[in-house]
């Protein structure tokens, strides 16, 4: 009888770790998606991002959020950076405009934080301050920003 050699299948083996190694990438790759915002912005998950019906609930909710907002204000959207003292705030009051503690001047700073709701160029068209707060009124709301180094500047 013929001697024949036995070699064994290497092509199972290398498929079926190809097979494992692609569906571990998959699950890696979904697992760090879902843990994360979904943005390639590395910020973002520095962030904190919030919506109120007035500016009791808002100022009741957290501390952060500006003590000069009217409590009859509407239509909040609010966001903060959790690593510093950066933050955007977009309100309507009854009469269009800022309280009466907010006064004319220059802006103080510059929005870093974004948002599809927050203009880019609000900025530009600041013309009041509330306190550490710069903002602007665009089509009937209001907007405004807290810019981390004014912020830190008036503590000190």
């Amino acid at each position: 009888m013929p001697r024949t050699t036995h070699r064994p299948n290497t092509r199972r083996p290398r498929a079926a770790r190809a097979t494992l190694c692609a569906l571990g990438a998959a699950a890696l790759a979904a697992a760090l998606t879902a843990c994360g915002s979904g943005s390639s912005n590395p910020f973002d998950d520095h962030q904190e991002k919030s919506s109120y019906k007035d500016g009791a609930a808002a100022k009741s909710d957290r501390k952060s959020v500006p003590r000069w907002l009217p409590d009859d204000a509407t239509d909040i959207k609010y966001v903060m950076s959790t690593t510093g003292d950066d933050r955007i705030i977009k309100f309507k009051t009854p009469d269009g405009t800022f309280p009466e503690q907010c006064v004319k001047g220059e802006p103080q700073g510059k929005p870093r934080l974004k948002a599809d709701w927050f203009p880019s160029d609000v900025a530009s068209k600041a013309d009041t301050n509330c306190g550490t707060w710069s903002g602007a009124r665009v089509d009937g709301t209001l907007y405004a920003w807290q810019d981390k180094d004014v912020a830190m500047k008036a503590r000190s």
